[in-house]
């Protein structure tokens, strides 16, 4: 494969057909990124990855740092027994593979689509994107499995306008992986209405879940997610993680805020309060997307909002909120990364690390987690 010469990201690193995001770097101390690029150098970017004898560097001219660039997985170039490239199914991101079994949102149905969205996937498939089969998605996780790729997997789901927030559509996709594979899960969906959904989703085998409240300011939420303000509501994100953070294992319930849309200080409010309650907040920084509605909105400068991870990092320490579950992401600052903003030694032990990413310690946390909900749950039924 050709490299990368003269700071300018040529083709042959472009994800495969079908493949969205970045490319996956690992700095030093194990920390995974997701750098987005184009295939000529961006003005706007003072960073440039260049290669010496077989080594790559990220450099910004005047200092630079050793990095490993991530292959591309093996499955990334396979397609299932029905002829849907892998990569359509599932995408890697650092620790864990993404899967979205249906790719729809109802909010672009109504117009009132979250502003910061780009809607790529179905921008891609127009009117009618698809539903992949159960059998198509354990095919995918197969051949991720095989190579490794798949013992933490994240679902994901668009808004479905239903009571349950499209819960009963998931479950042939969850029962159905955990059946077949050692693998943990995390779902990343919208609130239901009720709690008793979420009783299931834990009943069923779901490890971590996520209600992306995005916005903690009740004013620019209503602006930015108008979807999400009027056919959910801030008021039933909140109840809903609360009660999911009571449920599930320390650190396993999670919310996004995005940094850069909101005052420092309002993201700084969310994180008090997510925390109080047992959530875990995960930060990602706002990218502007050239099909959104806020394509053009301003970047925050560094210096804005470095001090806020570093904040979130101390104040889930000082909460004793477990904070292994949510690491190895690569498009997103994780809050165990926040020790880096610190001003302390953001050093972790090098044995922790390994044998935190091992197949033997994904082992041991799938027979925890499993030993949990058999002695939580009650009333088993079918699950």
């Amino acid at each position: 494969e050709e490299i990368i010469k003269s700071g300018i990201i040529i083709n042959s690193l472009l994800p495969s057909e079908g493949v969205l995001g970045g490319l996956d770097l690992i700095l030093p101390e194990n920390t995974w990124v997701n750098v987005p690029y184009r295939n000529i150098p961006a003005p706007s970017s003072p960073y440039r990855l260049i290669e010496r004898d077989g080594i790559f560097y990220v450099t910004n001219g005047n200092s630079e740092v050793k990095v490993f660039i991530v292959p591309r997985p093996e499955f990334y170039r396979r397609k299932t027994s029905t002829g849907i490239p892998l990569s359509r199914i599932g995408i890697l991101h650092g620790g864990y593979i993404a899967i979205t079994p249906v790719i729809k949102c109802d909010f672009y149905n109504f117009h009132i689509e979250c502003k910061y969205c780009s809607n790529q996937y179905m921008g891609e498939y127009g009117s009618t994107p698809p539903m992949f089969s159960v059998e198509e998605v354990l095919e995918t996780v197969e051949a991720a499995y095989k190579e490794g790729k798949a013992g933490f997997i994240y679902i994901t789901l668009g808004f479905i306008e239903s009571p349950d927030g499209g819960i009963e559509i998931l479950k042939p996709y969850i029962r159905a992986i955990k059946k077949n594979f050692h693998s943990l899960i995390a779902l990343e969906a919208l609130p239901p209405q009720e709690n008793k959904w979420i009783d299931e989703l834990y009943a069923m085998g779901v490890d971590s879940l996520i209600y992306n409240l995005e916005i903690f300011d009740p004013d620019i939420f209503e602006e930015i997610c108008p979807g999400r303000a009027e056919l959910v509501g801030r008021d039933r994100y909140l109840k809903a993680l609360k009660y999911a953070a009571s449920l599930f294992p320390s650190g396993t319930v999670a919310s996004h805020l995005i940094v850069g849309i909101e005052p420092p200080e309002s993201t700084i409010k969310g994180i008090e309060y997510l925390t109080d309650m047992g959530v875990i907040p995960i930060l990602p920084v706002f990218r502007p997307m050239e099909n959104s509605k806020l394509k053009n909105f301003k970047m925050p400068a560094v210096e804005e909002i470095a001090p806020i991870y570093g904040f979130l990092y101390k104040t889930i320490k000082k909460k004793k909120i477990y904070i292994g579950w949510v690491r190895d992401i690569s498009i997103v600052t994780t809050p165990i990364e926040g020790r880096y903003f610190t001003g302390e030694n953001g050093r972790i032990n090098k044995f922790f690390i390994g044998f935190y990413n091992s197949r033997l310690m994904l082992k041991i946390i799938w027979f925890l987690a499993s030993l949990r909900r058999k002695l939580r749950v009650r009333v088993i039924g079918d699950y």
